[in-house]
């Protein structure tokens, strides 16, 4: 009985000692992040990360967010800490986070400021739909939630089978194009989050030959290109306004050539569900597919 007993508390005191034991992580930047308990105050430096982390449950220990955080609606009641590209180092150290969930873009001194503090830093670099699902299992192993990060994980992504297997019927892959009618207009190159889902949504993001991630181009480059749809995050007079839109630019010199122009095929999609690499990135992905083989996606 005596061994019984002794053999019961070596494993207690084995199983504590494993609790105690720092674990480590490897951020997007490559910067190691130890951490000795699961973080019960997380400040988000990005929509997308807050987004991320109400996704997996995990709402009531943000802390702190940025002046543009906005979804979900909860997010009002958090205290803003941060721009999202300039961080107030005395706000965010007054929260007392045990981490602080940072993003591509984030004014990489400030983190590095953070890290001086003494604060853990983990940084995302999600720039396509396959990393979005990682980081999901990443954040939810960093923060404890991992059955809630396969649930999660598990479900977007088949969001994304469920498109794909319509998308084998696809017969064509229209050229299509991300960006707004301004002049020069800015658009989405190789290698970005937008370039992928509209690849991945079956179409051919017809900047991806030009040079650099965010291009600017003329009017000559796009009639070049000929985009047969047009999707845009952006219509300055609200989206009841797309017609009157798709109207003026049909009489407009330049434009009036634009084989998406001409069919009449431009479409909005909400900003912050392309524009974001949070789960409702892929909401994104299924209204540009939509959007590119309306005839994959009728019934009901």
């Amino acid at each position: 009985m005596k061994r019984i007993i002794v053999i019961i508390v070596l494993a207690v005191s084995f199983i504590g000692l494993e609790a105690l034991a720092a674990k480590e992580w490897v951020d997007d930047l490559g910067e190691r992040v130890e951490m000795e308990a699961t973080p019960q105050r997380i400040v988000s430096l990005a929509p997308s990360n807050t987004e991320l982390l109400f996704a997996l449950g995990l709402g009531d220990r943000v802390v702190g967010v940025t002046d543009v955080c906005d979804f979900p609606a909860a997010v009002a009641d958090i205290d803003q800490v941060a721009g999202y590209n300039s961080l107030n180092l005395e706000k965010i150290a007054a929260v007392t986070p045990d981490l602080v969930l940072a993003a591509r873009g984030n004014d990489i001194e400030g983190i590095r400021s953070l890290r001086k503090l003494g604060l853990q830093v983990f940084s995302l670099d999600i720039q396509n739909l396959e990393q979005l699902l990682q980081a999901i299992e990443r954040v939810g192993d960093l923060c404890g939630v991992q059955a809630q990060a396969v649930g999660l994980r598990g479900d977007l992504a088949a969001r994304i089978a469920k498109v794909e297997k319509l998308l084998v019927g696809a017969k064509t892959r229209p050229r299509a194009m991300w960006g707004y009618w301004s002049e020069p207009v800015y658009t989405a190159g190789p290698g970005t989050m937008i370039d992928d889902v509209i690849t991945k949504a079956g179409g051919n993001n017809v900047a991806s030959q030009a040079e650099g991630a965010w291009p600017q181009v003329g009017m000559e480059t796009i009639l070049a290109w000929a985009p047969e749809v047009i999707i845009t995050t952006y219509i300055p007079s609200g989206l009841d306004s797309l017609g009157a839109e798709i109207a003026r630019l049909q009489k407009t010199d330049g434009w009036q050539k634009v084989p998406a122009v001409e069919s009449g095929r431009i479409y909005y999609v909400e900003a912050n569900w392309l524009l974001r690499p949070g789960p409702r990135l892929i909401d994104a992905f299924e209204a540009v597919a939509q959007k590119l083989h309306p005839q994959l996606f009728q019934g009901p």
